[in-house]
């Protein structure tokens, strides 16, 4: 984008206000295992490299204020390629990179994990806004982009509840201090498919004048039924996250959430609870570090594959060595008393690092 400042395209882009970015994410995980960290996803496999995301962006924003005018936009986000899409396609598209290695799935696929056309009404409430299309959900502490996350690994609050959804959501700020949210999705992690199910979200949030605390609830309400004829997962989650700023360097999060299915084979119903603790401080302007203690409690065994509660401890540091440039290592250990998920061991130790390039 700097090298078009000046040039016909360039003025074209800023006159349309189209952007295209993206980043590469390169990680390397030493581990207590030998060949797989699962059910730690993402960054799974032990002692070797992975190109996590290639990611395109491609957006024209919507004009959020001076204008009593709607305005128009899209975005459009693609891991181009990346090993991350094994866990962030969604069911309905580009589904045969899951078998095309001899029945098992390519390490490195394509996701085009978020594309939508936006629309903006200043004039509705504080500012009504639409997006219609396959969109990030809404609720939690961690993303699916790598440069929205203080850690390079997820947790499993993260790791095993959806991702995206595809349909309609509307966000209105009614005030400076409450916002709601609101849509009807076609399902959890899944595009057009016949296992379609028609499924609610939502979420109320409040900041607090200043924005030194602020509480975000949110719901996706559906079937609640494992769909055995299609073999497809329609969960019920309801989700709060609590954001304190304890000083101008020093920030809180905290992340409870529960989530359960009927109607799952041979185990009738399921359920899964998540806490999650953040604490960050900002060292320098270029360099923060982190501690997330997680307890995940896998009740049946539904989502994990071991059930069992899983405490996990994890402390890194984020280093921006330039502004297009930020590495993240990071330690942390796992544990399940109850199970051996871990190539039949209790517990797992990472040693783990990113690099993230920008541009």
């Amino acid at each position: 984008m700097r090298s078009l400042q000046g040039t016909w395209p360039g003025w074209l882009l800023d006159e349309n206000r189209l952007s295209i970015s993206g980043w590469t994410d390169i990680s390397f995980t030493a581990s207590s295992d030998r060949v797989s960290n699962l059910p730690m996803g993402f960054n799974y496999r032990a002692n070797d490299f992975l190109l996590q995301q290639n990611w395109l962006r491609i957006e024209r924003p919507v004009v959020t204020s001076g204008t009593t005018e709607p305005t128009f936009g899209f975005r459009s986000d693609t891991i181009l390629p990346g090993s991350d899409y094994f866990f962030t396609l969604a069911r309905g598209i580009f589904n045969s990179q899951l078998t095309a290695d001899n029945g098992k799935p390519n390490l490195y696929g394509i996701d085009p994990i978020q594309f939508y056309g936006e629309a903006f009404f200043p004039t509705i409430g504080r500012g009504l806004d639409v997006k219609l299309g396959r969109v990030f959900c809404q609720y939690g502490v961690e993303a699916n982009d790598a440069p929205s996350n203080a850690l390079l690994s997820h947790a499993y609050t993260f790791i095993y509840d959806p991702f995206t959804h595809t349909g309609i959501m509307a966000t209105l700020k009614l005030t400076d201090v409450w916002s709601v949210q609101a849509g009807m999705m076609l399902g959890s992690d899944i595009f057009i498919d016949p296992a379609d199910t028609p499924t609610g979200m939502g979420s109320v949030k409040w900041i607090q004048p200043g924005g030194q605390n602020t509480v975000l609830f949110s719901i996706i309400i559906g079937s609640g039924r494992f769909n055995q004829a299609r073999n497809f997962h329609n969960p019920e989650i309801f989700d709060l996250v609590y954001t304190h700023k304890v000083n101008p360097r020093l920030n809180y999060n905290f992340e409870s959430l529960y989530g359960f299915t009927s109607n799952v084979p041979d185990i009738g119903r399921a359920d899964w609870f998540g806490v999650l603790n953040y604490l960050t401080y900002d060292l320098t302007p270029r360099l923060s570090a982190t501690t997330r203690l997680e307890f995940f409690d896998d009740a049946q065994g539904q989502r994990t594959g071991f059930k069992g509660l899983y405490p996990v401890l994890t402390a890194g540091v984020s280093f921006k060595f330039r502004k297009s440039i930020i590495f993240r290592p990071e330690l942390r250990y796992d544990y399940n008393d109850e199970s051996r998920p871990f190539e039949n061991k209790h517990g797992l130790f990472t040693a783990s690092s990113d690099a993230i390039l920008r541009w």
